[in-house]
């Protein structure tokens, strides 16, 4: 073994060494004058750790562990109504999922008892209350504008406003409450992003 074992003299020195690799170094500090004086110099460090005083003042882990979270920089604590903002921000989300899922509970169950109501499932009073016939299309009421006067325009705006619009009162509510419920996600989200990228949050 021509190499120098200087990488093997630390567990040789320790006993750590067994088999074949402990009969190699044997063999070579038998007769490399340079590996028996690093192996002398590992012996001299070891006998001065052994004869080196125990330190006293070192500090036990468990009151190392505390002194470093008592010197750690702290939070500060939050009134109770910051929390429950803070907590009412962070399910806003749900709340907005929860208002989605009952916006469309209701305009379904609407549209069926108002299918079931003109199919004459209902009760006749309750039926008799809702428009047996749709008045013309606004389409057309729009193009009949041509030669209509003031007093025309005014009520047949009137009149596509008591009918809900073009689209009908279920379909422009259902609309109107989606693209509210869609605002208030996109600006929950928005100050959410913007929140992040704040220092200390």
């Amino acid at each position: 073994m021509t190499e120098h074992v200087t990488a093997h003299l630390g567990a040789y020195h320790d006993g750590e060494l067994r088999g074949r690799r402990l009969r190699q170094v044997d063999a070579h500090l038998a007769h490399c004058a340079m590996c028996r004086a690093e192996l002398e110099r590992v012996r001299m460090l070891a006998t001065l750790l052994q004869e080196s005083p125990v330190a006293e003042s070192l500090t036990p882990p468990e009151h190392f562990v505390a002194q470093v979270g008592l010197r750690l920089p702290r939070r500060p604590m939050q009134p109770a109504w910051q929390r429950g903002l803070e907590i009412g921000w962070r399910t806003m989300p749900l709340g907005l999922l929860g208002a989605w899922a009952f916006v469309q509970t209701v305009f379904i169950v609407a549209g069926m008892v108002m299918i079931a109501l003109r199919m004459g499932l209902g009760d006749d009073v309750v039926a008799g209350l809702l428009p047996a016939s749709q008045p013309r299309s606004w389409l057309a009421q729009a193009l009949s504008l041509s030669e209509a006067s003031l007093s025309d325009v005014g009520r047949i705006v009137l009149q596509l406003l008591s009918n809900g619009g073009p689209l009908g009162w279920g379909v422009t509510l259902n609309l109107c409450s989606l693209a509210v419920i869609g605002l208030l996600y996109w600006s929950w989200l928005a100050s959410w992003v913007a929140r992040t990228r704040l220092p200390g949050q």
